[in-house]
């Protein structure tokens, strides 16, 4: 079972606030990365304006997944009959499919460097430089996007019990 198959189960409403979501995550990483990239020791104004951009990319990006996952019921409509033909064993034995548990796996490695970067910066000599924090935001963005992204779609993915 793809995203795909799974989409069409989302509200309007959570499919709209992840769109919000997915949107302003990579306009978060694409600022993070322009000043991680082309920033120097000291930052200019026009970085520091895209430095507050990404800062609230990640803010809005956390928000609009959280309502989404918030407002998403789980569904229960499934039933063994109603899934795709190539439907795999392991979803008729009550897992979740492979391609939703990707986007945990994902989050979880996003977050790793995020703590990172985030440590790396605490043990510069001079506190976290522009590079470090906007490496951590783009970690965070990333496994913002995954976790949540995880969250909403195994609301709606189907899972039958063992019997």
């Amino acid at each position: 079972m793809t995203i795909g198959d799974l989409w069409p189960h989302l509200r309007p409403l959570c499919r709209a606030l992840a769109l919000l979501g997915w949107v302003t995550s990579a306009a978060g990483m694409a600022a993070g990365l322009s000043i991680a990239i082309a920033g120097g020791t000291t930052l200019s104004p026009t970085v520091q304006a895209l430095q507050l951009v990404s800062t609230i990319s990640m803010g809005v990006a956390v928000i609009s997944f959280i309502a989404a996952s918030l407002l998403q019921p789980r569904h229960r409509g499934w039933h063994p009959g109603e899934q795709e033909r190539g439907a795999v064993a392991h979803e008729q034995a009550g897992e979740m499919p492979p391609t939703i548990r990707s986007f945990l796996l994902a989050a979880l490695a996003l977050l790793a460097g995020a703590v990172v970067f985030a440590g790396a910066g605490l043990v510069l000599r001079n506190g976290p430089s522009a590079q470090s924090v906007a490496f951590c935001q783009v970690f965070l963005l990333g496994a913002a996007a995954s976790g949540f992204t995880f969250m909403l779609f195994s609301k709606v993915a189907p899972r039958h019990s063992r019997n």
